[in-house]
């Protein structure tokens, strides 16, 4: 269970979790495509719903991040009954999360997306998705607590066959149920919700049975239904509430941004959710490297190898271009084939052109922001992960604000709001990882 910062050693932990990363995407995107070509209501409701989504795992992600980073410690301490024990109260603690994010969908998004929105139609395709999708939530956060334990162990492979397993539900049934062939009904963006549901239990499905398979629940102890413990159960919120609230921040800059391009028409949000669908492709792999590399200094810091930090953090930059850099040229050398992956629509195409080009030079930025960024989160210091993020949050939305509403520039421009995002997380995660004040912490 002990690391080494070796460049087979980060591939090796990297590559099952960017298969699985392109399988989440797929599920994101097939979405997209399918609806692109149902309507365009359709197509401009999607990427709102997902934002929601999104929005609504605040507490989850928080509480699988915090389930990962003290997992990471323990294997580096090479404490397998803690990892369990970790595991097993995480787990109620995400059944609690999904029930109360599950709630907040049904009950409070249809009023807050009636009054946001500017599109009757577009407000109740978001709702019809949501009413479905909603229940994903209970299957998709006990997948990503197993994903925790998968990484934190440095045992990934297994996720390459979930993401095998979710892709193709989803991409089977979203052929199916959003059309109506072979004699389904056809449901639109509600047959685009059940496909999302049933991907996720698949997934669920699979991985437990891998879990019993490879006998974790005997060498681990997972699943145990253990008492609660509450001493255990205030550690793991007081590391993951800054995370959760962190992804609120994140999540909520990003459906503000479109709350904002909304107020432009159905057509430029359709053609931003083209744009941002090609950026979730971009940024499968830097986010990958990124999960890796949180569990990997926490792993490290355990061992009590504080000074290969810098070398982990330096090759895994080097890995996350070597992967990212061959996809950003081919985009910027075949656009228009990129985009006509998610949109039959040569008008929307040929006005996304200089919004692609955007996103590549974001990524670019993008590989060391979110390297040194979840290196922070992997110290712990959990905190300034909220900081950050709240500061990233406000540059990007004041930007985005004044360009589309006031100055009313082109899509391209407001977009270049994530770019000035993105600078600003490098430069904040990287001062304050060089300056070592997270060494006060005791995880």
């Amino acid at each position: 269970m002990r690391f080494r910062p070796s460049y087979r050693s980060i591939w090796g932990i990297s590559f099952p979790i960017i298969i699985a990363g392109v399988s989440e995407t797929i599920v994101d995107i097939t979405d997209t495509i399918f609806l692109a070509h149902y309507g365009i209501t359709e197509l401009a409701a999607i990427g709102m719903a997902d934002a929601i989504y999104g929005l609504s795992l605040f507490l989850i992600m928080g509480l699988v991040d915090g389930i990962q980073i003290i997992i990471g410690r323990r294997a580096g301490q090479e404490q397998r009954h803690e990892i369990g024990r970790t595991f097993n109260q995480g787990l109620y603690l995400l059944l609690l999360a999904s029930l109360l994010s599950l709630l907040l969908i049904l009950v409070a998004v249809p009023a807050i997306t009636d009054t946001l929105l500017a599109s009757h139609e577009v407000h109740n395709a978001v709702n019809r998705y949501l009413h479905i999708a909603a229940f994903a939530l209970f299957f998709q956060s006990t997948n990503l607590a197993l994903s925790a334990f998968y990484v934190g162990i440095s045992r990934t492979r297994v996720l390459i066959g979930g993401a095998i397993i979710l892709a193709i539900t989803n991409i089977s049934l979203d052929y199916l149920l959003i059309y109506g062939n072979f004699g389904l009904p056809e449901m639109g963006i509600e047959g685009a919700a059940i496909a999302t549901l049933s991907s996720e239990i698949a997934t669920f499905l699979f991985l437990f049975a891998e879990v019993l398979r490879k006998r974790y629940d005997l060498s681990y102890h997972l699943f145990r239904l253990s008492k609660w413990n509450m001493a255990l159960a205030q550690h793991l919120v007081s590391i993951s509430m800054p995370v959760s609230l962190e992804t609120l921040v994140s999540m909520a800059k990003w459906f503000l941004l479109l709350v904002i391009i909304e107020q432009l028409g159905e057509e430029t949000l359709a053609g931003a959710n083209i744009i941002l669908s090609c950026y979730a492709l971009f940024i499968i792999p830097v986010e990958s490297f990124s999960e890796t590399i949180c569990s990997m200094i926490s792993n490290l810091i355990g061992q009590h190898h504080e000074k290969r930090l810098r070398l982990l953090i330096r090759r895994t930059i080097n890995l996350s271009y070597s992967v990212v850099v061959p996809m950003l040229a081919l985009t910027l050398l075949f656009p228009d084939q990129v985009l006509s992956l998610f949109t039959p629509d040569k008008e929307i195409i040929a006005a996304s052109h200089y919004g692609l080009i955007v996103m590549v030079c974001i990524t670019l930025i993008a590989v060391p922001a979110e390297t040194y960024y979840s290196a922070v989160a992997g110290t712990g210091d959990t905190r300034i992960i909220l900081a950050i993020q709240c500061i990233v949050t406000l540059v990007t939305l004041t930007y985005a604000w004044y360009a589309a509403l006031i100055a009313e520039l082109p899509l391209q421009y407001i977009l270049l709001a994530e770019m000035l995002g993105a600078t600003t997380c490098l430069v904040l995660s990287w001062l304050w990882f060089r300056s070592g004040r997270w060494n006060r912490l005791n995880i």
